[in-house]
């Protein structure tokens, strides 16, 4: 357990260290029960004398303990921002940036009353959607990038009540996000709640039908090349979403595409460029907010 504690605070320290408090508190837990486990088993070498029976039951406790905590923590390493995500965390440009436990936040100097609270996608550093959300923020539409426990937003379906309707200077906030977040997003956005109008679903579409909600502007943004969001997924569930969702297809997209923390396993083969995908990413984005803000 020690070297599992070790092998993810040496391959994911920084992502660990910026993000919730949940993962590294785990990691602390971890390794103290590891050093109690070996601590009673030196103060009771050699072992006491036990039934076949007791000895076997022991070991397979012991196994279950230590074996079951190392799989979930390795498998719950962050996937890490590329440096284009890191250098947009900086000031400028008419943007500040403020990081704390619990969110990332992008604040124009001179704000928009409409703003954008973000659900990242499942183990996904949620420093690595800094670059795709960055021009919202320079167009005056303030950003918060939840952080979630574990980099899961399953696990904090509501996280967006920190922020929505918390903030007095905005009149309207849209709800998004990527993957396993957007569908958190739009469970969030199936309910009512004060102050918020709007939707942004990046390669994700709801896990429940919400297409009888009204008074929300819905719009789904997805790659024709995602491996992991098919496009079969997102027809699939568009009746589950508002009549008047639009539907913005970017063409040779993948899925890692909206966010920039490099290949994900499971995905498809884009035939575009990054760049070039972002950009129609970013566009359709700036879009629905313009359209939230006038219809405001």
């Amino acid at each position: 357990m020690l070297l599992t504690v070790a092998l993810c605070l040496i391959t994911s320290w920084e992502s660990i260290r910026s993000g919730h408090p949940a993962y590294w508190v785990s990691l602390v837990v971890a390794a103290l029960g590891a050093a109690g486990m070996a601590v009673w088993a030196w103060r009771n070498s050699p072992a006491p004398e036990r039934s076949h029976g007791r000895r076997i039951t022991l070991r397979i406790v012991l196994v279950v303990a230590t074996v079951v905590p190392a799989t979930a923590l390795v498998w719950l390493r962050p996937l890490r921002p590329d440096s284009v995500a890191l250098r947009a965390l900086e000031d400028g440009k008419g943007v500040s940036v403020r990081s704390t436990n619990l969110v990332v936040r992008m604040d124009p100097e001179n704000p928009k009353t409409t703003g954008l609270v973000f659900y990242p996608g499942a183990k996904v550093d949620p420093r690595a959607y800094a670059h795709i959300l960055r021009p919202i923020a320079e167009a005056g539409y303030p950003v918060v990038i939840i952080k979630l426990p574990f980099n899961l937003a399953v696990l904090s379906p509501d996280a967006a009540d920190t922020v929505v309707g918390d903030d007095d200077d905005i009149d309207r906030w849209v709800v998004g996000g990527h993957s396993l977040g957007g569908a958190m997003a739009a469970t969030y956005a199936s309910e009512e709640h004060d102050e918020l109008y709007g939707l942004l679903l990046y390669a994700a579409y709801p896990a429940s039908d919400m297409s009888d909600r009204t008074g929300l502007t819905v719009t789904s943004i997805f790659g024709t090349e995602d491996g992991l969001t098919t496009v079969d997924d997102i027809r699939a569930s568009m009746a589950d979403l508002p009549p008047d969702t639009l539907f913005v297809p970017v063409e040779g997209a993948v899925h890692a595409f909206f966010g920039d923390y490099g290949p994900q396993a499971g995905d498809g083969t884009a035939t575009v460029g990054r760049g070039f995908a972002q950009d129609q990413i970013v566009d359709a984005t700036l879009d629905h907010m313009n359209r939230v803000d006038a219809n405001g």
